[in-house]
Parts: C-alpha cells; sequence; structure tokens
C-alpha cells in the first residue's frame, strides 16, 4: 500500500514537471513574439520621431527624455554597448538635433547629454500615439486583467534582472 501512493506522488510530480516544462516553452514562444514586436515597433518608434534616426538610437533617446540628462558612459553601461557604439549613436542624435551635449561640472573631460526641446516635443507626440493604439488594442480588457498583465510582467523582470 505504502509503495502504491509513493508511485501516485512521483506520477504526480512527473506530471507537475511536464505540465511545468510545457508552460516554460510557452512563456519563451510568446517572448520570442512579444522581442520580434518590440523591434519592429522601436524602427516604428524611431520613424516617428525623425525619418532619419536608428532604431538602435531610439531607446537611447527615450532613456534620456525620461531618466533626464546622463554621460555617454552611463548610457553605455545601461544598455550593456561599448563605448563606440554608443558614440556613434550619440552622433547620429546631435545631428538631429535630438541631443545636446553641454560639459560635465564634475569632470570637465566629459559631457553631459540631454533630450532637445525637438525631441521632446517629438516624443511627447509619439508617446501619446503609442496610449491610445495600446488602449484600442486593449478595450475589450477589463481594467483588473490589465493590471495582472503589468503585475505579471513586473514580476518576470524582477526574476530575470540582473
Amino acid at each position: 500500500m505504502i509503495g502504491a501512493m509513493e508511485d501516485v506522488r512521483r506520477d504526480d510530480v512527473r506530471r507537475d514537471d511536464v505540465r511545468r516544462d510545457e508552460a516554460v516553452r510557452g512563456l519563451e514562444h510568446e517572448i520570442g513574439r512579444l522581442l520580434r514586436r518590440v523591434r519592429r515597433g522601436l524602427t516604428d518608434r524611431a520613424a516617428q520621431v525623425d525619418p532619419e534616426l536608428n532604431a538602435t538610437a531610439y531607446p537611447l533617446l527615450a532613456t534620456l527624455a525620461e531618466f533626464g540628462p546622463h554621460r555617454a558612459s552611463d548610457l553605455a553601461d545601461m544598455f550593456a554597448l561599448d563605448k563606440g557604439a554608443v558614440s556613434r549613436v550619440v552622433h547620429q542624435l546631435l545631428e538631429l538635433d535630438l541631443i545636446e551635449r553641454t560639459p560635465d561640472p564634475k569632470d570637465g573631460r566629459a559631457s553631459i547629454l540631454s533630450v532637445t526641446s525637438k525631441a521632446q516635443a517629438r516624443l511627447a507626440l509619439m508617446v501619446e500615439a503609442r496610449r491610445e493604439e495600446f488602449g484600442a488594442r486593449l478595450s475589450g480588457w477589463e481594467p483588473e486583467k490589465i493590471d495582472e498583465l503589468a503585475q505579471g510582467l513586473a514580476r518576470f523582470n524582477a526574476v530575470i534582472s540582473d
């Protein structure tokens, strides 16, 4: 009798393991789809800010707009990019008049990067359009379900954070 109960428990554990593996595979699949959409979205958002803006520059610009002025080296650390790549992005953003460079008062050798009023205005329009689009796409969702998704993503982001 005890042996039969142990067999049942082992079978339950195996079924739970199989369900967990299937759930993780499903999650990986959906994350892959989301990442592909995000990449396309970055290209679209960059073009909305400026048709010449490279999609790789958009996240750095958006970060400066959201979190305020930073040094290029800070951006390199945030995005795990080499300084050369950040330098190329900064050059493009300067050429498009989307950021400005000022001397760092703490270190005369470095510069502080900040968004221009032109960039702020264009980003504000793009953010408003994006929020309207999200609202339209989620119009059939109950607010509680949107909250559940946001909370689930927050937990997931916390788990995968460095």
